[in-house]
This record gives C-alpha cells, sequence and structure tokens, in this order.
C-alpha cells in the first residue's frame, strides 16, 4: 500500500462516514421491493413514477449517500483539511438527508405534494448544510492535487444538478409556477449533472488516489489527470447550452478513461486477485461497451410500434442502466470493499499511538472484510447487473431482478455490520486496556 503524501491528521470520527455507508444499502433493499410491487409496467418508460423513485433510489439512496460519507474521510486525507465541526455537520446532514430521499421515493410513488414539498425543503437544508462546510474546504489553501481539482468540479456540477432538481420538485409540489424551460432537455440536464458531472467526475477523481494507494499501481496518465476532468466538464456545458450534439464527446471522454485505467491497472506492481480489482475492471469494460451501443445505428434500437422486436430495448434506459449500474455502482462497491477495513484499521492503528501495547488487539486488516465475502458480492453484483439489463429487454423477468438486488445488498449490509462491529469490538479492548 503506498500511502506517501497522504494526511492522517485531520481524520473525523469513523462513526461519522459509517452512519452513510450503513444506510445506503438499506434504500437499495427498498429499491428491490419498489421492482417487485410495481412489476412489468415499471420498465414501459423511464417517465414512470416507479422508475422516477428507482432511480433516485440507486443515485440519491446508495450511491450519493456513499460518496458524501467518503468525501469526510477523503478530504482530510488527500487535501490535509476536514471540514469544520465535523460531527454536526455529518449528523444534521445526514438526518436531513435520509428523511428528505424517504420522502423524495414516497412522493414518486403516491403523488402526495405534501410528501414533494417535504422532500423539497429536507433537501435542500441537507445539501446546504454539507456543501457549505465541503465548500469551505475545498475554497482553501489545500493540495492542489488532480484528485482535489477534479472533487471541485464534482462538487460544481452536483450544485448545478440541485438548482435544476430543486426547481423541477418546486414545480411539481406546486410551489411555483411551472418555468417555461422545464422540459424534456431540462430534466436530461439534471440527469448528465447528477451522473456524469457529480458521480463520474468524483469517481475519476477519486481514482487518482486510490489505484495508487491500495493496489500499487502507476499514477494515470498525465494527460488523464489534468485533461480529462475539466474536458468533461466543458463537456457537460456544451450538452447543456446546444443539446445531444456534445453526447457522443462525453461518451469517447469515458472511453479514453476507461482504456486508461485498464492500462493502468494492468501495470500493477502487486498483481494478486483482487476482488476490487475486478470491480475497477467491470467498470471500464462497461464503458467501452456503452460507446458500442451508444454509437449503433437508432434502427438497431426497438421502436413504440414494435413491442414485440427482437432489436435492443428503449435506447435511454438501456444505456443509462448499464452506465449507473455496472459502472457507477461497480466502483462504488470496489471502494467500500477498500474503505471500510482501511479505515477501521487506521482509527484502531491512531487510538494505540499512546500505548503501543494495545495493538496486539488490532486484527489484521483483511479479517475485517473477508475476501471471499467480497468475491460472493462480485459475482452477485454481476447476476444482478445482468439480470436488469434482461428485464429492460423482457420485462417480465422482474421477479429474479428485484430477488438479486435484495439479496445483493442484504450481503452487502452484512459485510458492513460485520466489519462495524469488530472494529467496535476492538475499540473496547483498546480502552480497556488504555485504562487499566
Amino acid at each position: 500500500m503506498n500511502i506517501s503524501g497522504l494526511s492522517f491528521n485531520a481524520l473525523p470520527p469513523i462513526d461519522l462516514p459509517f452512519r452513510f455507508f450503513i444506510c445506503a444499502p438499506l434504500f437499495m433493499i427498498a429499491c428491490a421491493f419498489i421492482i417487485f410491487f410495481f412489476g412489468e409496467p415499471l420498465w414501459l418508460s423511464r417517465w414512470h413514477p416507479g422508475m422516477l423513485a428507482l432511480t433516485h433510489g440507486f443515485t440519491l439512496g446508495f450511491l450519493t449517500l456513499v460518496m458524501m460519507g467518503a468525501l469526510l474521510q477523503l478530504l482530510p486525507v488527500i487535501g490535509g483539511i476536514g471540514i469544520a465541526r465535523p460531527r454536526l455537520v455529518a449528523t444534521v446532514s445526514h438526518s436531513l438527508y435520509v428523511f428528505g430521499v424517504i420522502a423524495l421515493i414516497s412522493s414518486f410513488l403516491t403523488a402526495n405534494p405534501w410528501l414533494t414539498q417535504s422532500a423539497l425543503v429536507l433537501l435542500s437544508l441537507a445539501f446546504i448544510f454539507y456543501l457549505s462546510a465541503v465548500v469551505w474546504v475545498l475554497v482553501k489553501k489545500m493540495s492542489q492535487g488532480d484528485s482535489i481539482n477534479a472533487f471541485r468540479l464534482a462538487i460544481a456540477a452536483f450544485i448545478a444538478a440541485l438548482v435544476l432538481g430543486v426547481m423541477l420538485l418546486a414545480s411539481r409540489g406546486g410551489l411555483t409556477y411551472s418555468f417555461g424551460f422545464v422540459d424534456k432537455h431540462f430534466t436530461d440536464i439534471h440527469a448528465m449533472l447528477g451522473l456524469v458531472g457529480w458521480a463520474s467526475l468524483l469517481i475519476i477523481g477519486v481514482s487518482f488516489q486510490v489505484l495508487p494507494m491500495f493496489h500499487v499501481a502507476p499514477n494515470m496518465p498525465q494527460y488523464i489527470r489534468k485533461f480529462l476532468p475539466m474536458s468533461l466538464g466543458l463537456l457537460l456545458l456544451g450538452f447543456a447550452f446546444y443539446g445531444s450534439d456534445f453526447m457522443a464527446l462525453i461518451f469517447i471522454a469515458h472511453a479514453i478513461y476507461a482504456l486508461s485505467l485498464l492500462y493502468v491497472i494492468n501495470q500493477r506492481k502487486r498483481k494478486v486477485p483482487d476482488t476490487s480489482i475486478k470491480y475497477w475492471q467491470l467498470a471500464a469494460i462497461s464503458l467501452l461497451v456503452l460507446n458500442v451501443l451508444y454509437f449503433l445505428p437508432d434502427s438497431f434500437y426497438t421502436v413504440s410500434d414494435k413491442p414485440f422486436s427482437l432489436l435492443l430495448p428503449d435506447k435511454t434506459m438501456l444505456l443509462t442502466a448499464i452506465f449507473i449500474y455496472f459502472n457507477l455502482l461497480s466502483v462504488i462497491q470496489a471502494m467500500l470493499l477498500k474503505i471500510l477495513p482501511f479505515l477501521s484499521y487506521t482509527h484502531l492503528q491512531q487510538r494505540c499511538l499512546t500505548d503501543f501495547s494495545a495493538m496486539q488487539h488490532i486484527p489484521h486488516m483483511h479479517e475485517f472484510l473477508n475476501k471471499q465475502h467480497g468475491l460472493i458480492l462480485y459475482c452477485l453484483h454481476i447476476l444482478s447487473g445482468l439480470t436488469l439489463v434482461a428485464v429492460i429487454i423482457k420485462p417480465s423477468l422482474y421477479l429474479a431482478l428485484s430477488l438479486l438486488v435484495f439479496v445483493e445488498f442484504t450481503w452487502l449490509l452484512m459485510l458492513m455490520v460485520r466489519c462495524m462491529h469488530l472494529y467496535f469490538s476492538v475499540n473496547q479492548k483498546i480502552n480497556l486496556s488504555n485504562n487499566s
């Protein structure tokens, strides 16, 4: 493990990111029930209320929740400066956010304007509280590394996506008159800023640091680190103002990143079997597959007047599903498999600085998260992802998807609980050792 240039002096208490992480799989389990109860009609359109609830359950309930927790740790480690008053920020923002996402998903399912308005208020307050603390760190004089610069762009895109989301929610909840420009393209901009600007850019920035750190891999090529995040930011601006003409370039930019990612992984010094690496490879391959699917002629895709066509299904839904499940969720799970044991071990190690004899209580890092258990999670992830694609083609398979999503994220939840339980158990032993 390469930790040169990193700082562990400003780490927030470990229970703060833990509370974000532990709630994330619960939302995915809820998504499994949405798939089960809505059945085949859920897959008829991406504008179906159940599909809107499902999409936001994936993106806000899982992806964003994990990334919010991860940023609490990544900023002080990579940049050397932690957020001010982390316990207050984490407690307030986490509580508001979780209830806000629950209200938002419920509002899609019930069309209740009070739930929509509640979601608007709760999520707005949560993000104001959280992002104010994060932005305060990012604008300070801190490490100007490539990861930090990518984080800044990701946060900027996230704020823009949130503003658009708030406007959409306000119109939907009857708090304002509908804006004249709130149309399909307006919604597409919101989605692109959230998926590409926030999630993908943040993951790209994380990869610059995580791959050399955990996998003894070489740094990403300099042209990728210097120019890819900014290029994606500019392409998103082009998409916002000029529409789909820039979509092809966004896909190509991700393909360039995917090829660089595969090259760096192949050049790593420590080529031992590692489930986290498998996830990164899966994410990279999915980006290349997305390019193939995107550049296929539209004639290959099913049109509404041919419901029994043997061609590919709705193009937008297929591409979005693959991007979220095989790319974004894959990387998030890869990060969790590394971050959970690493944080647990590092925090316990920090506890022993005043009493080195207490080091005897700290287990090996792999004991926090068993390798075989991680491999099972990876296999479940591939099965559920392939089933998701199958359901988009043949919606009658929805029961299999519901079951697999439930099993996958219940398993992830169990791995998290096991890791956290071991941490607190060892931490208690260290407390007793220090007090004796």
